[in-house]
């Protein structure tokens, strides 16, 4: 997601629990991983950049709470999700849609992993670290 994420946050997450379900109902192993920005432009109909949104507490609080479901009760839970948070440099300069993301192309080695903390995650959601999420993949997988 790259714009404009709070008006269209829950729509996504309701999404995917029902594509979650749907998958997991037939004895599927279910993985998800979420990569969002810490901060999002919003932009106007006209593709005027409006104002920053950030990627807040209240914002992952579905995660947390969906982190702490028993995936092998509720099927739209995924089985794990990685949520990887990034940050980018900012830059109040930009005035549009399109000097966004010419910005945010360029930004390539100038990427980072966020260092806020977004509440504390069940087992079920691992923030920020992609090798341990492969390795609960992994041996999810060869638990089967």
């Amino acid at each position: 997601m790259m714009q404009n994420y709070s008006q269209n946050s829950n729509n996504y997450f309701e999404n995917m629990l029902g594509e979650t379900a749907n998958i997991r109902s037939g004895n599927c192993p279910y993985f998800q991983i979420f990569i969002i920005l810490d901060k999002l432009p919003y932009y106007k109909r006209s593709g005027e950049l409006h104002k920053w949104e950030s990627f807040t507490e209240h914002n992952a609080e579905k995660y947390v709470i969906l982190s702490r479901d028993n995936s092998e009760i509720y099927f739209h839970t995924p089985n794990k999700t990685l949520i990887y948070i990034v940050h980018i440099p900012e830059n109040d300069d930009l005035r549009n849609s399109e000097q966004y993301m010419d910005y945010y192309k360029s930004l390539n080695p100038s990427l980072s992993l966020t260092e806020h903390d977004y509440n504390h995650f069940g087992n079920g959601v691992i923030l920020n670290d992609y090798e341990s999420f492969i390795d609960k993949v992994y041996h999810t997988i060869m638990a089967l």
